[in-house]
């Protein structure tokens, strides 16, 4: 069992955003309910509400999100950090080009995850995140 941050105890907490229902909906799937405390938005205000309201442990984030907010997924990634400094963020591209994956971890995110990928890489970062 992976260990929820020390805000946390417990399971850990998830939010994925992320607009396509039919992707979140299996992401959802790939994580437990007895593992994980799973939330899914599908705009970023919604995203945010849940982030200020129960301090996520890891936000898995679609950087194609529509409409973008202000500064783009830097942007969010930078709001995210403020309003709860202990969520890791891993975002969710369709980009593969590793000068992209560079930029988002520079930016703040604990890991990145090329929509090439099956969506069982972004479980398996998930993971990763939480043990560091």
């Amino acid at each position: 069992m992976m260990a929820a941050s020390s805000e946390h105890p417990g399971r850990p907490r998830l939010l994925l955003l992320e607009q396509d229902r039919h992707i979140i909906d299996n992401l959802r799937d790939m994580f437990p309910g007895s593992e994980f405390e799973c939330e899914m938005a599908l705009d970023v205000q919604t995203a945010l509400e849940i982030v200020l309201a129960r301090h996520m442990d890891v936000v898995v984030v679609d950087s194609a999100i529509s409409p973008a907010p202000a500064g783009g997924i830097r942007g969010l990634i930078r709001r995210i950090k403020a309003e709860s400094p202990a969520t890791r963020v891993v975002v969710f591209n369709g980009v593969t080009d590793k000068a992209v994956q560079r930029k988002m971890r520079r930016l703040g995110a604990y890991g990145y995850v090329s929509r090439a990928s099956d969506l069982r890489a972004v479980e398996r970062s998930v993971r990763r995140v939480l043990a560091l």
